[in-house]
């Protein structure tokens, strides 16, 4: 069985580089996911009552890539990687959503070391566009900040063709991700921005964000989302949303305006 413990604000539940040897589900209080880059530790979000910490981890075998500690006092339920193994084999609904980011994650590495997918930007240039927004639904992404505005220019850009991928320019001895982005900027060590960092998808229901396995996540909405959270992607809203790449404080922070 579980494990119920407990966190004083300011404990640390686990350490980036540290094994993976449980999984914890918070059952109060508010968890601070934050990643050390450099000299810098950044915030990337915050996970709450009914989340899960470190299931990727222990699906995926690998160690933490990310250091959780408590924001406040925490109550949570402490599972071995066994327990949590048996737990999915037993609950179909959390089964299902690891599987689908199982895949989602296989998918992109496979987009990322296929040659025939070839980059965005190229198939654009020949043509070969994704989908295009239908009907009267625009879509415009907006700089929030004067860092941001000094790098990509303070004009709104309107998206007409998904995915819409935004990402950093490489450094010179960096090769140039498989899918290369439709935004790129520049940004400085220690970066915030991954090069292929988030993208804005068209679906059936609607529009979405998607992290593209950046290391730092991208929030949306408030909703952090990426490797270190429960979900990779997060649905937009008519109207504004803001979508911040590279954790609180980042630079890179936008609103998607869907009118």
């Amino acid at each position: 069985m579980a494990s119920l413990s407990t966190f004083k604000k300011g404990d640390v539940l686990f350490r980036q580089g540290d094994p993976c040897l449980n999984v914890l589900l918070v059952r109060s209080g508010e968890v601070e996911v934050v990643r050390e880059i450099s000299d810098d530790t950044v915030v990337l979000g915050h996970v709450r009552e009914g989340e899960w910490l470190g299931e990727m981890s222990v699906f995926e075998n690998r160690i933490h890539s990310a250091t959780a500690r408590a924001a406040t006092d925490v109550g949570a339920e402490v599972l071995t990687a066994h327990q949590f193994l048996n737990q999915v084999s037993g609950d179909a609904a959390l089964a299902r959503e690891l599987i689908l980011r199982l895949s989602a994650r296989l998918r992109r590495m496979n987009d990322r070391i296929s040659a025939e997918a070839g980059p965005i930007a190229q198939r654009h240039k020949q043509g070969e566009t994704g989908a295009t927004t239908t009907g009267q639904t625009a879509i415009t992404l907006i700089p929030q900040n004067r860092e941001l505005r000094s790098r990509i220019g303070a004009e709104r850009i309107r998206i007409t063709n998904f995915p819409f991928v935004v990402g950093r320019v490489p450094l010179p001895e960096e090769t140039e991700p498989a899918r290369c982005p439709d935004l790129q900027i520049r940004d400085d060590v220690p970066f915030r921005l991954s090069r292929d960092h988030f993208a804005i998808l068209q679906m059936r229901s609607g529009f979405s964000v998607s992290d593209l396995g950046s290391a730092l996540g991208t929030i949306v909405n408030g909703k952090p989302i990426g490797s270190h959270f429960m979900q990779d992607s997060a649905s937009l809203q008519r109207g504004e949303n803001r979508v911040t790449a590279g954790g609180q404080g980042s630079p890179f922070d936008f609103v998607i305006l869907i009118e």
